[in-house]
């Protein structure tokens, strides 16, 4: 995962074989020809990755490079171990030693080592792989950053549809009951006067808003010559889901537009849909007889178990799954915006299955984090920024929420001003599948399992 990006296919071969120039990662460097580059693997990481306890943050080393501070998680500061560094944050090995989880059983924000260390939205995989190229070439190895056709980074626009319209019985008794007529002791007479008001006329306005929002992200990301992944529902397990089905004439229209337009449908499973074979299986098998075989996968609330969601993700047959970003921040939950092979760390193998990373979700900034107007943008355009940086796959999720101005203020321009911004500054605007087609990310097949070695 580190080298692959850089043009280099990694081999284990016998210590006697190698030659220089080389490259070594091993516990001992003892007898290396000269101009062989020596990676020294730690008695002290062996024992860390042999146990199931969590990460120490008092045993980071910070590296200077690129003139800033990297916290490195192994090794020592004279020689520090990015390849261990790196497979703790690709393997998840934080959320399989870290009991904490919040109310939708999800691995939080503030538990993760990136809020302790302060590098939430800095993908530190990458700033590692920089690193490590910069070694590569000064011991004659050559290097080249991965492109991903024409582009040197992309913007991957992708909707989660938990809807297929807004004024449903329980929306209207939201807004006619409960804000107006529960809600008089947090709420003065005259705000919610108001609110009945917006109510009433956005009610009244012809269509909805959902499905005006559905068509629209769709033509403003053509208009701006790219593509999306739209993940549709295909079952309820839980109040958590809102159920919709696939056959309706409105569903079936808008499916058949989205696939003529080159646009890619995956699936988003049910709430429960995250631990439970039966329930993944027979949603995906709804999907795959309304509109084709999806490749690509995101969990509803980004549920997720690491010993239990990505093995049922691979035995339903999806290739890509897109979950793993932060429900309540913005950044990098694995510190990468490059795609990735899941690994399983109870197999201590990896799976036939990549994630492309989730970066920002609009509901964690306007939502969790409070932020309006020019404080959103500016922790968007930073996310934007670090992906260009590092030459990555930047995937943003949008709900089709946007232009609800009633509920939902200045989503609508959020997205529309992501979407100009990246394309303003040399990004490929494209679904997570064909992100992976452009990228020829080595060892992305669905039988093709790449091997690993400590050699």
């Amino acid at each position: 995962m580190l080298l692959a990006p850089l043009g280099i296919d990694p081999r284990e071969v016998p210590r006697a074989t190698l030659t220089a120039p080389g490259l070594c990662y091993s516990a001992s460097g003892d007898g290396l020809p000269p101009g062989v580059l020596h990676l020294p693997l730690h008695d002290e990481t062996l024992a860390y990755f042999s146990g199931r306890r969590a990460y120490d943050a008092g045993h980071v080393h910070q590296l200077v490079w690129d003139g800033d501070q990297w916290p490195v998680l192994f090794g020592t500061a004279a020689a520090p171990d990015l390849v261990a560094s790196a497979f703790f944050w690709l393997s998840g090995w934080q959320e399989y030693t870290t009991a904490a989880r919040d109310r939708h059983a999800r691995f939080p924000h503030a538990a993760s080592l990136q809020a302790r260390l302060g590098t939430t939205t800095r993908p530190l995989v990458d700033g590692y792989r920089e690193m490590l190229a910069a070694r590569l070439r000064a011991h004659g190895l050559p290097t080249q950053r991965q492109r991903w056709g024409a582009h040197d980074w992309l913007l991957c626009p992708t909707h989660d549809i938990d809807y297929l319209r807004k004024w449903r019985p329980g929306m209207i008794y939201r807004e006619g009951v409960e804000y107006f007529l529960l809600n008089y002791r947090h709420v003065s007479v005259g705000e919610r006067v108001r609110r009945l008001g917006r109510f009433a006329a956005d009610f009244a306005r012809p269509g909805d808003v959902y499905r005006g929002a559905f068509a629209r992200m769709q033509a403003e990301v053509q208009q701006r010559g790219g593509t999306a992944t739209y993940f549709l529902k295909a079952g309820a397990t839980s109040d958590q889901d809102v159920d919709y089905s696939l056959t309706s004439r409105y569903a079936q229209r808008k499916l058949a537009e989205l696939k003529a337009a080159g646009f890619e449908i995956g699936l988003h499973p049910s709430y429960h849909a995250h631990t439970h074979a039966r329930h993944l299986q027979a949603e995906r098998d709804r999907l795959v007889a309304a509109a084709g075989a999806p490749v690509s996968v995101r969990q509803h609330y980004l549920r997720w178990e690491a010993q239990r969601t990505p093995r049922l993700q691979q035995q339903a047959g999806f290739l890509i799954d897109s979950t793993l970003g932060f429900a309540e921040h913005e950044g990098f939950r694995n510190s990468t915006c490059r795609p990735f092979q899941l690994f399983d760390i109870g197999e201590n193998a990896p799976l036939d299955l990549w994630e492309m990373p989730l970066a920002l979700m609009e509901s964690a900034l306007f939502n969790r984090r409070m932020l309006e107007g020019e404080a959103a943008w500016e922790a968007t355009r930073h996310i934007l920024d670090t992906c260009r940086r590092f030459g990555g796959a930047c995937v943003m999720l949008w709900h089709n929420v946007l232009w609800d101005e009633l509920d939902h203020l200045g989503w609508g321009a959020h997205f529309l001003r992501t979407l100009d911004y990246a394309k303003a500054e040399g990004a490929s605007i494209t679904s997570l599948k064909q992100a992976m087609a452009l990228g020829e990310v080595t060892g992305f097949s669905p039988t093709n399992r790449q091997s690993t070695s400590d050699n």
